[in-house]
C-alpha cells in the first residue's frame, strides 16, 4: 500500500492534475466573488439571490473550463518542447543502430537479476529478437531504450532513454516526418500544376497558329 501511495505521488501525471485542478478552482471562486461584487455593487439591495448565483456560478464555471484548457495546453507545448530537446539523441540512437558497426539498439523487457549473474532482458528494436544481455550500466530502469556497441572488452553504453521519453520522441519523430512529406506532395502538387498549365498553354497556342493558317 505505502509503495502504491509512493509511486502514485511520484507520478507526473499525478501532480500535473492536481496543479490544473488548483487553477481551474482558484479561477471559479475568484470569477464568483468578482462576480458577486460586481453585481451587489452595481444593483445594492436590489440584487436578486438566485439570480446573483446563477450568474456567478455560471461565469465561475466558465473560468474554471477556460484555466483548465489553458493549463493543458500549456502543460502540452512545455512536454512538446521537452521531447523536442531529446528528438536528436534518438535519431542518433537510430543512425549509430544502424550504421555503426556491432551497436544494438534493445528494450530492456527485465531488470538484471543477480541469480544469472547480473544478466537482463532486452528485445532488439531492429530484429526483434529476445535474450539475456549483460549491460555495465546496473541502474538502468525498466523499458529503458538503451543504444551500445559491443568491444573486445565488452557492451559499451552510447547513450539511453527512459520508455517514456521514447515513446514520446519517437511519436514526435513521426509527426515530423508527417509533416515533411506532406509539405513533400504539396510541393510536387503545385509542380505537377504548373507543368499542367504550362502544358494548357502550349496546346492552346498550338490550336491557334492552326486556326490561324487555316
Amino acid at each position: 500500500m505505502l509503495g502504491l501511495l509512493f509511486a502514485v505521488t511520484r507520478s507526473r501525471i499525478v501532480w500535473v492534475a492536481i496543479s490544473v485542478a488548483t487553477v481551474a478552482g482558484v479561477a471559479f471562486v475568484f470569477t464568483v466573488a468578482l462576480a458577486a461584487a460586481v453585481m451587489i455593487a452595481s444593483r445594492g439591495q436590489d440584487v436578486d439571490p438566485d439570480e446573483l448565483a446563477a450568474v456567478a456560478t455560471s461565469l465561475g464555471l466558465l473560468a474554471a473550463v477556460a484555466a483548465f484548457a489553458t493549463m493543458v495546453s500549456a502543460w502540452r507545448v512545455v512536454r512538446r518542447a521537452r521531447t523536442l530537446q531529446w528528438l536528436p539523441l534518438r535519431e542518433a540512437m537510430v543512425r549509430d543502430a544502424a550504421s555503426v558497426q556491432d551497436t544494438y539498439l534493445v528494450e530492456i523487457v527485465a531488470p538484471s537479476d543477480p541469480a544469472v549473474g547480473g544478466h537482463l532482458l532486452a528485445t532488439d528494436l531492429n530484429t526483434g529478437g529476445s535474450g539475456a544481455l549483460w549491460l555495465p550500466e546496473p541502474a538502468l530502469p525498466h523499458g529503458a531504450v538503451v543504444c551500445f556497441t559491443q568491444t573486445a572488452t565488452g557492451p559499451r553504453v552510447r547513450a539511453w532513454m527512459t520508455r517514456r521519453l521514447w515513446r514520446a520522441c519517437t511519436r514526435e519523430a513521426a509527426r515530423v516526418e508527417g509533416r515533411a512529406a506532406q509539405a513533400k506532395r504539396e510541393r510536387h502538387e503545385v509542380a505537377d500544376e504548373r507543368i499542367r498549365h504550362a502544358a494548357r498553354q502550349t496546346v492552346a497556342a498550338a490550336e491557334q497558329l492552326l486556326r490561324e493558317h487555316s
